[in-house]
């Protein structure tokens, strides 16, 4: 995959302000914002169907939620690691398999998400989210406390489950899958 060459213009955020975003082969350059980086997995197989994940205690514990929900794939990047190994690394991590499973196909999207709480303080998230395959779809995964379940979800099944989760912009976006 060539390197993500990503600009984001003028980003609004719940304050107002205004401010200049460089995503440029994994790196961050930004002035006095603070903000989460997350990665998300937009995994089809030959069916069109994409690998969505149910909500676990974990993940209901970070999230302050009392329902479950459903997900894409996907984490928060660490210090100094590329947007793509973040990506692979937590689909090894949630699923249980080798990260060189996964094939990144292309930037599917690049937002703002909702906002996390963190450390006493409302935070953004800058959600970047790649389609990607599956080499060879493993048989079975193996989830950690963080998700209770998988499933193969068509397209409109996804569409509604991943809408409590993701923003209409993000949703209509899925209708115009390759």
């Amino acid at each position: 995959m060539s390197d993500l060459n990503l600009h984001f213009k003028r980003f609004y955020y719940q304050t107002g302000r205004f401010q200049e975003i460089l995503l440029s082969n994994g790196s961050i350059n930004i002035e006095d914002v603070k903000f989460f980086i997350g990665v998300k997995a937009l995994i089809k197989n030959v069916e069109n169907e994409i690998l969505i994940l149910k909500s676990g205690p974990w993940e209901l514990e970070s999230t302050k939620r009392k329902e479950t929900f459903w997900d894409l794939p996907g984490g928060k990047i660490r210090k100094g690691e590329q947007v793509e190994q973040t990506v692979k690394r937590e689909i090894s991590e949630e699923l249980g398999i080798d990260k060189n499973q996964l094939e990144i196909l292309e930037l599917f999207d690049a937002s703002i998400s909702n906002f996390r709480f963190s450390h006493g303080q409302d935070v953004p998230l800058m959600l970047v989210t790649f389609l990607c395959k599956f080499v060879n779809i493993p048989k079975n995964f193996k989830l950690t406390l963080e998700h209770a379940d998988y499933k193969w979800a068509s397209l409109n099944e996804a569409k509604n489950l991943l809408a409590e989760k993701f923003n209409k912009t993000f949703i209509d976006k899925l209708s115009n899958l390759p």
